[in-house]
C-alpha cells in the first residue's frame, strides 16, 4: 500500500490502496524511495521510523507471534520486528516492485521469517482463515474509502483472541477535513479520506471486533513531523544546487510543517486503535 506521494513526501506516503498499480510503478522510483528514507530513516516509509513502531506496539507482547504486514512498503516495519521479537511476518503490498525490493533487503537472518506478498484485492486476502496471531497496518488504510471488505478479511484470518492493530490518520470532523489538510489535497490531488473515531470504531464493530484500546498519538506525531522538516531543512537544502530540487524539498518541508499544524489546530488526529478477534 502507499506511503504518502506526490511531489510533497509526507502526505504522498499511504495511498497505493487507491491509485493503479501503474501509476504506483511510476512514482515509486528508487530515487523517491530514497527521499523517503532520508526523512524516516533506512527501509522506513512512515513517520517515527523505530520509535513510531515501538510506540505503536508499546503495550502488545510480540514475540514469536505470526502476523500480516498491510502495506508493508519497503519492509521497515517488518524487518524491526522480525529482528526484535522473532516474529514470523507477511508483508502484503499493492505495488509489485515494492514486493520485489523488500525481498531483496530481507536480510539473510531473516530469510525464513519474512515474506513479502503482492495483493490488489482486499475483500479475498491470499491466506487461510484462522492463521495469523496478529495483524498491523502503520499510516495506510486513510487511503482507503471503505474498510469494511478489509476488516471482514482481517476478521477471518485472526486466530480466536489474535489482534488488529491499526495506526491511521482520522478527521475531527465528520465527513470532512479542515482548512489545514483541504489545502494540501487540493495542492496534491491526494485521495485521502476523512472518517472520524467513531465511525472508525462502528466499522470494526461492524465486522465483528471488540474494541481493546483507542490511543490518541497525535502530539507524538505533530513532533515527528517537525523533526523531519527541521531534519530537511538544515541537512538537505544546502546541498541542493538546481532551482528545481530546492523548489522540492522546500515544498516538502512546508508540507511536514503543514501536517504538523493540521495536528496542532485539531484538523488532524492520528490514533492507534487495537481491536480482538472473539470475546473480551
Amino acid at each position: 500500500m502507499k506511503i504518502i506521494t506526490c511531489a510533497y513526501i509526507a502526505l504522498s506516503l499511504y495511498t497505493s490502496i487507491i491509485y493503479p498499480s501503474e501509476t504506483l510503478e511510476e512514482e515509486y522510483t528508487p530515487a523517491y524511495c530514497s527521499m523517503l528514507e532520508d526523512a524516516y530513516g533506512k527501509n522506513m516509509m512512515s513517520e517515527g521510523g523505530a520509535d513510531g513502531i515501538c510506540h505503536m506496539f508499546s503495550d502488545i507482547s510480540l514475540d514469536n507471534k505470526v502476523a500480516l504486514d498491510i502495506g508493508s512498503g519497503l519492509g521497515g516495519v517488518a524487518f524491526y520486528l522480525a529482528e526484535r521479537h522473532s516474529m514470523q511476518i507477511t508483508g502484503l503490498e499493492i505495488n509489485p516492485w515494492m514486493v520485489a525490493e523488500s525481498e531483496k533487503r530481507t536480510q539473510d537472518a531473516l530469510k525464513g521469517k519474512i515474506n513479502f506478498v503482492f495483493n490488489t484485492n482486499n475483500g479475498s486476502l491470499p491466506f487461510s482463515d484462522n492463521h495469523f496471531d496478529v495483524i498491523y497496518s502503520k499510516g495506510v488504510l486513510t487511503h482507503l474509502e471503505s474498510k469494511e471488505e478489509l476488516f471482514n478479511e482481517c476478521y477471518r484470518l485472526l486466530k480466536d483472541d489474535g489482534l488488529l492493530v491499526i495506526t491511521d490518520w482520522l478527521s475531527s470532523d465528520i465527513g470532512k477535513w479542515g482548512s489545514h489538510m483541504g489545502k494540501l489535497i487540493e495542492l496534491e490531488h491526494l485521495s485521502i479520506y476523512p472518517e472520524s473515531e467513531k465511525d472508525y470504531v462502528s466499522c470494526l464493530e461492524k465486522s465483528r471486533f471488540k474494541i481493546v484500546s483507542v490511543r490518541d498519538d497525535s502530539t507524538l506525531y505533530r513532533d515527528y513531523n517537525m523533526g523531519i522538516a527541521e531534519s530537511l531543512r538544515t541537512a538537505r537544502l544546502e546541498l541542493l544546487t538546481g532551482h528545481e530540487d530546492r523548489a522540492a524539498m522546500q515544498a516538502s518541508i512546508e508540507g511536514y510543517e503543514s501536517i504538523a499544524k493540521a495536528i496542532e489546530v485539531g484538523e488532524l488526529r492520528v490514533i492507534r486503535f487495537v481491536a480482538k478477534k472473539g470475546n473480551l
